[in-house]
């Protein structure tokens, strides 16, 4: 009896026109049994489709879908992520292509790409995220060669929040890179010069000789410039922040920082082919020591005392002595600290609050009975109080001077 692949040749060989004697050598069979074939004109044997085989994704189909559904960007790894969570064994390239058949997509138009040496080069952004408790900006700086980035979420964007973050950053990355790539934010960019350069501002430049750097701004309408950075707010989006639920600004934080531990930079990346934290060890020896004095900003800012005795900074509340009244304060903020003048004499020094709505009340800055009593005075005020330890302003003064 021939096989069902025997049999398909044989009639092949007939249309083709062979004698049965041929076709009888060909298939290494005799002449009376390709007549009898033939004879009695049994039907060429069709291949039909297989049964399809079952998959480890067939479970997870449907949750799939309705992800996709609520959230069309969300990306394959990122549902990787979550499929884990819910046991699934299978790899990522049947899902990947379970996913084209839920959301067809051309590829990407191919772009050149500048390369830079280990420890030369940092790029630096802000983005604006919608939370339900407020709108946060992002502040997102990524090594160029190494891919390892930081991000910080904060309510504004002033100099001390992009000051501050840069000296997070360079404290997370371990050392400073040679030259750091801006935009022409206002907080960086005070104008241009004639010839179409950016003229940074004097507060920038001081920071950047602290911290031995060269900020360079990118050319105006030319983002692409800075592209690893735009890259990494789209990724920030789409991997972190998308479909993703948050209490206020410090649970953010927090599981931002989380993120970055055991995602963004442990992930392999996929331009480099390799592990953004692992780079970073390679690249750690290029990237210039960070100094060993802290950063104090000459940024100051006039601010008036209201009737309970607090002036306000970057949506916090910080105490002033009850015997100032109701005058005004200068304010000298540090990356760390908020100090009070009045009359180039320091009158008090708070630690930076984090987040908005709080508001500190230092000892000693109202009498016995509300010392004792602090929130007595505020059982109405919807601000957090902060009780803080008296600290002498002998400290200050010796560290300003």
């Amino acid at each position: 009896m021939l096989s069902k692949e025997e049999l398909i040749l044989l009639h092949h060989y007939l249309k083709e026109g062979l004698t049965k004697t041929t076709i009888a050598t060909r298939l290494g069979i005799s002449r009376r049994t390709v007549h009898r074939y033939v004879t009695n004109g049994k039907p060429e044997p069709q291949y039909g489709p297989r049964d399809p085989r079952a998959s480890k994704l067939d479970p997870y189909q449907k949750y799939l879908r309705g992800r996709v559904l609520a959230y069309p960007d969300l990306s394959g790894a990122r549902l990787l992520l979550e499929l884990r969570r819910l046991g699934y064994t299978g790899g990522y390239t049947i899902l990947k292509d379970y996913l084209r058949t839920l959301r067809p997509k051309l590829p990407p138009p191919i772009e050149q790409r500048f390369e830079v040496e280990p420890g030369h080069q940092a790029q630096v952004d802000f983005a604006t995220f919608k939370t339900p408790f407020g709108t946060v900006l992002a502040l997102l700086v990524v090594l160029s060669w190494s891919r390892t980035l930081w991000v910080r979420f904060a309510f504004q964007q002033d100099q001390l929040t992009l000051l501050t973050g840069l000296h997070q950053a360079f404290t997370y990355f371990g050392g400073v890179p040679r030259t750091l790539l801006f935009d022409r934010m206002r907080t960086v960019v005070a104008g241009s010069a004639e010839d179409g350069r950016a003229v940074f501002n004097e507060e920038l430049l001081r920071f950047a000789a602290h911290y031995s750097f060269q900020p360079v701004a990118c050319r105006p309408y030319r983002a692409k410039t800075k592209g690893r950075v735009e890259r990494a707010v789209s990724y920030l989006r789409g991997n972190f922040f998308y479909a993703r639920q948050f209490r206020d600004l410090e649970d953010l934080n927090t599981q931002c920082a989380g993120w970055l531990a055991d995602t963004a930079n442990a992930r392999v990346h996929g331009t480099t082919g390799e592990i953004p934290q692992e780079r970073l060890a390679v690249e750690l020896p290029s990237l210039l020591h960070l100094p060993p004095d802290s950063y104090i900003p000459r940024i100051t800012l006039g601010r008036r005392i209201n009737k309970d005795g607090f002036i306000s900074y970057n949506g916090n509340e910080y105490s002033v002595p009850e015997q100032l009244g109701q005058g005004t304060v200068q304010i000298r903020a540090s990356l760390t600290e908020v100090r009070l003048f009045q009359d180039d004499r320091l009158v008090a020094a708070h630690p930076v609050l984090e987040g908005r709505g709080q508001r500190r009340l230092a000892a000693g800055h109202r009498g016995r009975r509300k010392a004792e009593n602090p929130q007595e005075s505020n059982a109405e005020s919807p601000w957090n109080l902060v009780e803080v330890q008296r600290r002498s302003l002998e400290v200050y003064e010796k560290v300003l001077s």
